[in-house]
C-alpha cells in the first residue's frame, strides 16, 4: 500500500506531523495496511520535514568515527551507526520522534498492534549505510529483543536518498516468503517511509548498489515491540533468518564434503563479485 504524498506542517521542534495528522494518516491507511500483500505495511511519502532529512543524510557519521559496525558476510554488506549519543541534532530530533509516544500512537493506529515498545537504544537500527556493491539478501527478522525481553513486531525505514534512480539497485524487495518470488519492490527515495509487521515478514534488498561516486544508500531504521504476555504474541524466538539463496549457492552436500577453509574461499570470491558487479552496474 503506498499513500500519496502527504502535506502535513511539522510540530514545532519535530521532524514528524502533529498527533492529529499523525492519526489522520494511520486511520486513513489502516485497512490498506491490514490487506497489503505479502504481508501487512504501508509506504507513505512525505510524512517528515524533507528539509530536516536532507540534514539528517549529511550528518552521517564518519567511517572512523565510534559507534559503526560492519556486516560483510556471505549474506550482506553493510555499515550500520546505532549509538543515538553520537548523532548530528538533526538525527537526534528523528530518533527522538520515532520513539515518542505520538508516533508509537500512529503506528498502533496503522498496524492495529497495541502496545507497542520502542526500543530507545535503536538496537541494530539507526543509519545504514550501503555503499556500491554492499547488498542484504532476503531475510526475516530476529524475533525478539535480547535487551528488553520483548517481542519485535513493527519495522519503520526512512529513506534518505535524494534524487535515487531504479538503475543503481538497492530497492527494497518484500516476499512471501524466503526463498519466493518478489511481490513488492520499493525504490528508497527521500521523505519514504516503509512500516511493515516484522514476524515471518521476508525482505531484503539483494540487488547489489551500483550508485555513482560519492553515493550510498542511506535509511534510517526504528524497530518497535511488545511484551511476550500479551494473547496475541508470536512465540518465535529466533535470529536473523536468511533466505538459502543466498548461502553462497552452497548445497547441503557441497557443505557436507568440502572442508570450511575451501567454503570460506568460495564465500570471498563470491562477496567480491557482488561487490564488483555493484561498480560494473553503474
Amino acid at each position: 500500500m503506498t499513500t500519496p504524498a502527504t502535506r502535513h506542517s511539522t510540530a514545532p521542534g519535530r521532524l514528524t506531523p502533529s498527533l492529529d495528522q499523525l492519526m489522520q494518516v494511520a486511520q486513513e491507511g489502516a485497512a490498506a495496511y491490514a490487506s497489503a500483500q505479502p504481508y501487512p505495511h504501508a509506504v507513505i511519502d512525505g510524512l517528515f520535514s524533507t528539509e530536516a532529512l536532507r540534514a539528517v543524510a549529511t550528518e552521517l557519521p564518519p567511517r572512523s568515527a565510534a559507534g559503526w559496525t560492519t556486516w560483510d558476510t556471505t549474506n550482506e554488506w553493510k555499515h550500520v551507526f546505532d549509538r543515538p549519543e553520537f548523532f548530528g541534532p538533526n538525527a537526534r530530533r528523528l530518533a527522538d520522534d520515532l520513539n515518542s509516544s505520538e508516533f508509537v500512537r500512529f503506528l498502533e493506529r496503522l498496524t492495529g498492534i497495541d502496545a507497542l515498545v520502542p526500543d530507545p537504544h535503536l538496537t541494530a537500527a539507526g543509519y545504514f549505510d550501503v555503499r556500491t556493491g554492499g547488498f542484504l539478501n532476503v531475510h526475516v527478522d530476529f524475533a525478539r529483543n535480547p535487551k528488553l525481553s520483548l517481542v519485535r513486531r513493527v519495522n519503520v525505514l526512512v529513506y534518505l536518498n535524494e534524487g535515487w534512480q531504479e538503475d543503481w539497485g538497492g530497492l527494497l524487495e518484500l516476499r512471501g516468503r524466503l526463498d519466493g518470488g518478489v511481490v513488492q519492490s520499493i525504490l528508497p527515495v527521500l521523505n519514504r517511509m516503509v512500516v511493515f509487521s516484522t514476524p515471518g515478514a521476508a525482505h531484503g534488498h539483494p540487488r547489489p548498489v551500483a550508485a555513482p561516486e560519492g553515493r550510498s544508500r542511506l535509511c534510517f531504521s526504528a524497530y518497535y515491540f511488545t511484551s511476550p504476555d500479551l494473547p496475541d504474541s508470536p512465540f518465535e524466538r529466533h535470529g536473523v533468518l536468511f533466505s538459502e539463496a543466498g548461502d553462497e549457492g552452497l548445497s547441503g552436500t557441497v557443505r557436507r564434503f568440502v572442508p570450511p577453509i575451501a567454503i570460506d574461499g568460495a564465500k570471498a570470491v563470491r562477496r567480491r563479485y557482488r561487490r564488483s558487479r555493484g561498480s560494473r552496474l553503474r
